[in-house]
């Protein structure tokens, strides 16, 4: 398993390093070379009949803005981790598409 990647996104160089904790994944993706928005994510199930699974978002620090937190959110769902996440995001812009590289590039990574 790598621990460490670094990609182009939209012209942007992105550095993505996960770490892998007894009892939580700690990620963190930045086009600034430093730590952005730190985000704790948690996966509980619904109680309803589809069961999919509800995922809780908390900002611990940095800046607490919607497009940040539905990214946080939408990498979390996408890459199906089996532990709470703690992410540090910090990106230039927040498109689909930056986003599903990163996500490919995480389940490159993973080894879970």
């Amino acid at each position: 398993m790598k621990d460490h990647a670094c990609i182009v996104t939209h012209g942007y160089h992105t550095d993505i390093a996960l770490k892998i904790y007894s009892n939580r994944i700690f990620l963190i993706i930045t086009h600034f070379k430093k730590f952005g928005s730190l985000i704790a994510i948690s996966r509980g199930t619904s109680v309803c009949q589809y069961n999919n699974s509800i995922y809780s978002t908390k900002i611990l620090f940095g800046k607490d803005d919607v497009e940040i937190m539905a990214a946080a959110r939408y990498i979390a769902e996408q890459i199906n981790a089996d532990k709470p996440l703690l992410i540090s995001i910090s990106l230039k812009d927040y498109e689909l598409d930056t986003l599903k590289t990163i996500v490919k590039t995480i389940n490159d990574m993973k080894a879970w």
